[in-house]
């Protein structure tokens, strides 16, 4: 699975609604895409659940006059629809309402434990072989339910797990993250700026951090993720932050200020 660079990326969850649909956030949604698009932003975040389809429609929209390469699609299947068949049937309607003729990386949303996991990602290699998706991966998948996942898995390699992690919230590093290195499993981190609050923080090694690099406690959150080779999607509603996001692309943090974040 190639990845475009930057690793940051473009969060879409409340773009046409959460979940239900609100028309009202369309144009300014639209309007927020594109601005990240032109500022170098290749990497977007979308799920069928998100607006109920509103929002993979507004991406689809977003992304029309660009060369389909040069933008990387993340979508997600439900956790309701994880049958064989609902697989198939759910990103066929994500693809239409993408207006695009793959995936670049379809994840299953949430693990359902009364669906069998075999009947799913059997469907997800299928989609794999016929090149309606480029890449498969879970998301918000424990240890145990990616190693059950990537058992049985026989054509295809499990290539992300998404999963919340942010500064404030780092329990991955125990068993996910020293796994999925081990396995050339791509880390997403989702609510990397952990809903606002990494802003209000008093945490005093970010705070310092930022004066040292004369940077937002945001812009410091979200290069200690990159610097690890970690996507970072940050949710992306108004041009105001998501010029602030990209502003974590021009520094480096040192080794030792990785380590030291990492400690907190």
């Amino acid at each position: 699975m190639k990845i475009p660079s930057p690793l940051l990326g473009m969060g879409t969850w409340g773009m046409g609604g959460k979940f239900e649909r609100d028309d009202k956030t369309v144009d300014a949604s639209l309007q927020v895409l594109r601005l990240g698009l032109s500022l170098g932003l290749h990497i977007i975040d979308t799920a069928e659940i998100y607006g109920e389809g509103l929002t993979e429609e507004i991406v689809g929209e977003a992304i029309q006059g660009h060369p389909r390469e040069d933008v990387f699609i993340i979508s997600k299947v439900w956790k309701t629809n994880l049958h064989y068949d609902d697989v198939l049937y759910a990103a066929e309607k994500t693809l239409g309402r993408l207006k695009t003729p793959y995936i670049d990386l379809y994840l299953v949303h949430w693990p359902n434990h009364e669906i069998p996991i075999q009947e799913t990602m059997r469907a997800m290699e299928k989609l794999r072989k016929d090149g309606l998706v480029k890449a498969i991966g879970v998301s918000n998948f424990s240890l145990s339910e990616m190693r059950e996942a990537q058992k049985l898995l026989t054509s295809a390699t499990l290539t992300a797990n998404q999963i919340e992690y942010s500064v404030l919230h780092q329990e991955a590093q125990k068993e996910i993250l020293p796994y999925c290195s081990a396995h050339n499993i791509r880390v997403i981190a989702y609510r990397p700026l952990a809903k606002g609050k990494i802003a209000e923080t008093q945490l005093p090694a970010l705070r310092a951090l930022a004066r040292t690099y004369n940077k937002t406690v945001n812009q410091i959150a979200l290069n200690w993720l990159l610097s690890q080779n970690i996507i970072a999607i940050p949710a992306t509603l108004n041009p105001e932050h998501l010029r602030e996001n990209v502003g974590a692309l021009d520094f480096t943090l040192s080794a030792e200020d990785i380590r030291l974040l990492t400690s907190v």
